[in-house]
């Protein structure tokens, strides 16, 4: 009877995990959802670039007409007919830069909130792996090497360095040794 509630005990913690690990993957896939492609952004710019070079075009011509006849009201209208479509591409182009800046921003916060998960996810993780007797080891598994790498390489860059301190010490203490002045004794006569 007792053997039968520990297993039952063992199922229901196994069923947490997957639930947790389904829980973590189900976040992510919303935050990638909820994202906005980079093709799209990849296409304004691409629209804003077909733009200018007809614009930059006409601009030029009506900018050499403009200066030569500033009286001419046909070249003064198209003249500012040009700049204001240069002005409304430049326009565009930094409502598209702010959106990207914003995407940005809001993947940083997204990815942000995402590592809390999964830190709060491994640590209820490493609870139930001690609640249903799996040992943590280092051959354990790949992911719980993850945790480890840090501890592994805090300790051998400390090593390194007191190594090096070490010897660095050790050649000066030597070479104060042997720079000594040699006193000469004299001779008794």
């Amino acid at each position: 009877m007792i053997n039968k509630i520990n297993n039952n005990k063992k199922i229901i913690i196994k069923i947490r995990l997957k639930f947790y690990y389904l829980y973590i993957l189900m976040s992510i896939e919303d935050t990638i959802d909820n994202l906005p492609k980079s093709e799209q952004f990849t296409n304004n710019l691409n629209v804003l670039q077909e733009k200018i070079n007809p614009i930059l075009e006409e601009f030029k011509k009506y900018y050499v007409f403009y200066n030569k006849n500033p009286d001419y009201p046909d070249y003064q209208s198209m003249f500012n007919t040009i700049k204001g479509q240069i002005t409304q591409v430049c326009t565009d182009l930094f409502t598209l830069e702010n959106n990207v800046d914003l995407n940005i921003n809001k993947i940083n916060k997204s990815l942000v909130e995402l590592n809390l998960l999964i830190k709060k996810e491994k640590k209820k993780n490493r609870e139930l792996k001690v609640k249903l007797g799996i040992a943590e080891t280092k051959n354990n598994a790949a992911s719980e090497l993850i945790d480890n790498y840090k501890e592994m390489y805090d300790s051998g860059y400390l090593r390194n360095w007191g190594l090096g301190i070490s010897i660095l010490f050790a050649g000066l203490i030597i070479s104060k040794v042997y720079k000594s002045p040699v006193v000469a004794i004299p001779k008794a006569v």
